[in-house]
């Protein structure tokens, strides 16, 4: 059995499986057999439920020696019929134990059969490798300031940039400028790459002085004249 499974846990949700399903199924059986008016001795009913159940615990193939065994034991106490009265009552006695445990499985809690791991066993019972914590921050990327390429300024791409118009107040102004056919629209203090036949080349708006924008292109401060 692994390490990290309590073996004492798991004795004991055995232990709590068997009485539920003995007195469950006894119950059932009781009921039935009070139903049906049929005669029985209450010691003999007892075994069998007793049976019946140790034999369910077995794994695989306990069900379907324990519903047998269980049929024979309700026809010899009760001294009835093998069909109906005997099937009948085994077959809704046990229908109604199961579904009683598949009710109580679902909401019942359960104990838990994992013990406490350091890392050090958790990591020799799995094989796996340890893997590093690494300690967050609470840094934020500016996914809206556009990426410093690498190539320095470029006077020629700055020339051939031309501001198209300026629009908003003094805090919330934007900026239209234009490279080839293509506009590009930004927002005071944000940025945005252009793609030119030299690469791509960084453009922040730096500020906005009546018809003059001052223009950071590839990181290097440029005036321009509002068309």
């Amino acid at each position: 059995m692994p390490d990290h499974i309590s073996t004492t846990a798991l004795a004991i949700g055995l232990v709590i499986t068997f009485c539920f399903r003995f007195v469950a199924l006894m119950t059932f059986l009781w009921l039935m057999i009070k139903i049906q008016k049929l005669n029985y001795t209450l010691l003999p009913l007892l075994g069998a439920a007793l049976l019946a159940s140790a034999l369910d615990m077995m794994p695989l193939v306990g069900h379907f020696i324990a519903v047998p065994v269980l049929y024979f034991c309700i026809w010899k106490i009760t001294r009835a019929d093998l069909v109906p009265d005997a099937t009948f009552t085994v077959a809704l006695a046990y229908a109604m134990t199961r579904g009683l445990g598949w009710i109580l499985l679902a909401y019942a809690p359960m104990p838990g059969l994992h013990t406490a791991s350091t890392p050090d066993n958790f990591d020799d019972a799995t094989n796996a490798p340890a893997v590093a914590l690494v300690q967050t921050t609470n840094q934020v990327a500016d996914t809206a300031t556009a990426p410093e390429p690498a190539n320095p300024p470029d006077n020629k791409i700055a020339s051939d940039i031309s501001v198209r118009g300026v629009s908003g107040g003094a805090n919330n102004a934007l900026v239209t400028i234009q490279y080839g056919k293509k506009d590009y629209v930004i927002s005071l203090g944000e940025g945005t790459t252009i793609s030119t036949d030299e690469g791509l080349v960084s453009v922040r708006f730096l500020e906005a002085d009546g018809n003059n924008v001052k223009l950071a292109v590839n990181g290097q401060p440029v005036k321009y004249s509002v068309n």
